[in-house]
């Protein structure tokens, strides 16, 4: 019989939804942690016993003691930016060792003419992704066409090291060349030196991660694993163009790990009691645009961890969760902000609740994918909720909460056929009802 003691954390919106949150609570007695898909383009904030740590690769576990922390094949790494976030750590008094964090050898890298090939493709894009620049596409991009430079080669020689970035930069050299971005263009010796005093640092960190993941299995010990992205950035079941360059959904986050199907005990979904986005996109049909809007975000500090932008917000979503139901195989929901939302309700007199859409002379309960042939937007029919609520500083199971804010919730159980087990109330995981 299959050992099931995997958990999966994944997104059900755009992104933002407070995965690193769910993810820091899940693992307080799992073993390994693990970080799969995209690079540094998703930032998770945890709060641990009042100190804020702002994440963007190593996964929140590594805050917790004991516990074995994995990048894994899926991930792209600035090894610049990972070096920050390894000193930041220890300075903080988190002390990072190649016991507590391993990095697959097999993860490919985020080069410094990534980063430029990113802002030259959005530059000449008529519909701008709203990209955070970091270079993710452009390192996915050259992984496909099987140029990447990946972990494993930081342990090579400087000459081998140096050959293989001579061939990855001789396409995008003759790019730059031709579009006028003369000043981008990459060396292979200036880069193979920057690279062999990074692999320096992180030579320790870097192993196979497989094994370590086969083991833990095998010992049916518990494994959880921290999503990046969402639903609506997958660059499959996504809003196409505007969405990220991996597959955030439950199967691709398994993929990324190097873990097959069968292992899995239970997809927590998590998303906020509203819906926030960064980036472009027209497919963001519950977005406020006034007050509204700009209630929410006030409200939710919604503005972005990796790049500081401001968020688009608008109101729960249910035909976006019940999308996501299949696609991201969905066992339970983790609600964040139901502490948010009961102020939001209060300033406002109301909470809205999006429940179907009418769309192309139907009402409908699913997002549709076709509304660029329609030309038709959904627009969202509401449920009203008058009023808001307080939650009580005691509040420490689930009757505890105010008949509205489990009205709210229930609504939403209703709506989209998924049990909520995870009730966020603040920022710190000791907030957390388990329903």
């Amino acid at each position: 019989m299959s050992k099931r003691n995997i958990i999966a954390i994944v997104g059900c919106n755009w992104g933002d939804e407070g995965k690193g949150r769910a993810a820091f609570f899940e693992s307080q007695d799992a073993s390994i942690i693990i970080r799969s898909t995209g690079g540094n383009n998703a930032g998770h904030t945890i709060v641990h016993k009042g100190k804020k740590y702002a994440l963007h690769l190593i996964p929140g576990g590594i805050i917790h003691q004991n516990k074995l922390n994995l990048l894994c094949p899926g991930v792209v790494i600035d090894t610049d930016v990972l070096i920050e976030e390894i000193k930041m750590l220890n300075e903080s008094g988190i002390n990072i060792s190649p016991e507590k964090l391993i990095i697959s050898g097999r993860a490919h890298l985020i080069m410094p003419y990534h980063k430029d090939l990113d802002r030259l493709y959005e530059h000449f894009k008529e519909n701008k992704v709203g990209t955070t620049g970091r270079g993710i596409g452009p390192s996915y991009s050259d992984k496909v066409n099987r140029t990447g430079i990946r972990m494993y080669d930081l342990l090579l020689s400087e000459e081998e090291l140096r050959d293989k970035i001579a061939i990855a930069i001789k396409p995008h050299n003759i790019l730059f060349q031709n579009t006028g971005y003369e000043s981008c263009i990459a060396y292979a010796d200036k880069l193979a030196k920057k690279l062999k005093r990074n692999g320096q640092f992180l030579k320790n960190f870097i192993g196979n991660t497989d094994v370590l993941i086969r083991k833990a299995i095998e010992e049916e010990k518990k494994i959880v694993i921290e999503g990046a992205q969402a639903f609506r950035l997958d660059i499959d079941h996504g809003d196409y163009p505007m969405v990220t360059s991996s597959s955030p959904n439950a199967s691709g986050t398994l993929s990324g790990a190097g873990i097959g199907p069968k292992y899995i005990s239970k997809v927590i979904g998590v998303t906020k009691a509203y819906c926030s986005k960064v980036g472009n996109g027209d497919q963001f049909f519950t977005e406020e645009y006034g007050e509204e809007g700009n209630i929410i975000r006030e409200f939710g500090h919604e503005y972005g961890t990796t790049t500081g932008r401001p968020r688009r917000c608008g109101w729960f979503d249910c035909p976006n969760i019940r999308s996501a139901r299949t696609t991201m195989g969905l066992d339970v929901l983790c609600i964040n902000h139901i502490d948010t939302i009961g102020k939001i309700g209060n300033e406002l007199g109301y909470i809205k609740v999006c429940y179907a859409y009418e769309y192309n002379g139907e009402k409908i309960n699913y997002i549709p994918d076709d509304t660029e042939i329609t030309k038709q937007r959904p627009k969202p029919i509401y449920q009203i909720f008058r009023g808001g609520w307080e939650i009580p500083k005691d509040c420490k199971i689930y009757e505890d909460l105010p008949q509205k804010a489990r009205e709210f919730i229930e609504f939403i159980e209703q709506q989209t056929k998924i049990h909520v087990q995870y009730i966020g109330l603040g920022a710190d995981i000791k907030d957390t009802i388990v329903k």
